[in-house]
């Protein structure tokens, strides 16, 4: 079967271009259920932690210093780089499914320049990964007051607070979910590269606290690490929100441009 990319070639006699790659790369995303219900259940499981997180502050054990502190805005999308994870998945399979199938070899045929259909990938699971961002905070700051007043709690939240978490759960997302296309395109099989991203944003974050004395300042270098400041509280650590991203941002830029380099140089 031609994909998208090749039917839109060969019917103007022309090389696609990346607004033409990014549609074709649309209509394959969302031609796929398993694409649909990763990216759904990513969505539920964040608008439940959005719905539980106050849940859990009402009925939490006060009985300890460290369990007894006033309810702020930041505790409903401060879980939001975990479930990203499943977001960074789903950009490995977009990219790993087609090296399998060998669907690759179409799609880089109407793309000779390769790296158009990297950037088209790329850019779909993060627009996707934004709007579910967006959706699931918005959700969360809209029932959490209801469940905190419920319980005799509250938080203070500004408009432009409200508007910076809910952008930043979008931006937060999107660029995780970058990095899930990198690490597929550098791996290419299904398998290793679920694995790989797995254990790089979640297990060797907690490597550095096993083996050294400096391992929680190492830690927070991590992307789901310092991509979480842009989400947590003024004054959590000195890096702050934009620093954090910058972090996230650099392992991002950095992944991806790996990815390009070796996309161009390799055979399909």
């Amino acid at each position: 079967m031609m994909t998208a990319l090749t039917t839109s070639a060969q019917g103007t006699g022309a090389r696609v271009d990346l607004i033409g790659t990014i549609h074709s790369e649309w209509i394959k995303f969302r031609g796929l259920t398993s694409n649909i219900a990763l990216a759904g259940f990513a969505l539920l499981l964040l608008i439940a932690n959005g719905v539980a997180m106050p849940w859990a502050y009402v009925f939490r054990d006060r009985g300890s210093p460290q369990a007894d502190y006033d309810a702020y805005a930041e505790m409903i999308v401060d879980k939001t780089g975990y479930v990203g994870v499943v977001l960074a998945v789903l950009a490995v399979l977009l990219v790993t499914n087609e090296y399998r199938s060998g669907q690759i070899r179409t799609t880089l045929l109407s793309i000779p320049s390769r790296v158009p259909a990297l950037m088209s990938k790329a850019t779909i699971i993060a627009a996707v990964s934004f709007v579910i961002g967006v959706i699931s905070s918005l959700i969360g700051f809209a029932v959490a007051p209801t469940i905190l007043t419920g319980g005799g709690y509250s938080y203070q939240l500004e408009a432009p607070d409200a508007l910076r978490l809910i952008g930043s759960s979008g931006l937060y997302l999107a660029t995780l979910s970058i990095i899930g296309i990198a690490i597929g395109s550098l791996i290419r099989n299904v398998v290793a590269s679920v694995l790989t991203t797995i254990v790089f944003l979640v297990v060797a974050p907690v490597i550095p606290q096993m083996f050294s004395e400096y391992g929680t300042e190492i830690t927070r270098f991590f992307p789901i690490q310092a991509g979480s400041f842009l989400l947590a509280p003024h004054g959590t650590d000195p890096m702050g929100p934009w620093g954090g991203y910058l972090v996230l941002a650099a392992w991002t830029i950095t992944l991806f441009t790996a990815a390009a380099i070796t996309l161009k140089r390799r055979d399909a």
